[in-house]
């Protein structure tokens, strides 16, 4: 299939060693259709991970690309190391996508990977979009997660989904403004990311007053 401009996003997943990239990589895949199972580090089967020393070693040495299709749109997936010794390979794959996936492992919160990641991806005005990891298995510490990557990169930073039952599923607080959460109000979630989204448009903002959440439909 031939693709326009408009219908490509290149997207590089990036973060702190071992906060879950490989993983995630493979469930996007497995999400999109571009693969029937999603391989596991510890099986030594990821897509990304097919270097034999990567797989003895049980995380990533070199950037690797797959894609898939959502929607209409072509999805240029990038899994990138997160050690800093195999860091120039992660930088330079930031040259070549728009959007840098900041992925965060849940137990551990924000680290020294996370910032440098972020700082990065800021300096060259690249779309950052946080991606939190296991969340099913620290629930009790999702509340306080959110709380420092906001006073760490700015109270812009809202959850659009938030997890309920434990961790074991989230519920969207985008586009939903009611539900059950596990750290918080649903509703109170949404207006958040809606006074945020007007706030920044001016546009926006005006029909927003004028006809409410509906006057923000395309």
């Amino acid at each position: 299939m031939t693709y326009k401009t408009g219908q490509i996003r290149n997207v590089a997943l990036a973060g702190h060693p071992s906060a879950g990239k490989t993983t995630l990589f493979e469930a996007l895949l497995h999400a999109g259709g571009a693969i029937q199972t999603a391989g596991t580090i510890e099986r030594g089967n990821t897509v990304s991970d097919f270097d034999p020393m990567e797989r003895t070693r049980q995380h990533s040495l070199n950037t690797a690309i797959a894609s898939t299709d959502h929607g209409g749109i072509h999805v240029n997936l990038i899994d990138t190391p997160g050690y800093p010794d195999f860091r120039g390979p992660t930088l330079s794959a930031f040259s070549a996508v728009e959007t840098v996936c900041i992925v965060v492992d849940t137990s551990h919160g924000v680290e020294y990977g996370t910032r440098r990641m972020m700082d990065v991806a800021k300096s060259r005005n690249l779309c950052r979009v946080i991606v939190v990891n296991k969340i099913d298995a620290e629930p009790g510490k999702l509340r306080a997660l959110i709380d420092q990557l906001r006073s760490s990169f700015g109270p812009e930073c809202l959850p659009i989904n938030l997890p309920t039952d434990n961790g074991s599923a989230v519920v969207d607080c985008f586009y939903n403004p009611s539900g059950v959460s596990d750290v918080g109000d649903v509703a109170a979630a949404h207006q958040n990311i809606i006074d945020q989204v007007v706030e920044i448009d001016e546009s926006l903002m005006g029909r927003y007053l004028d006809d409410g959440e509906a006057g923000l439909s395309p």
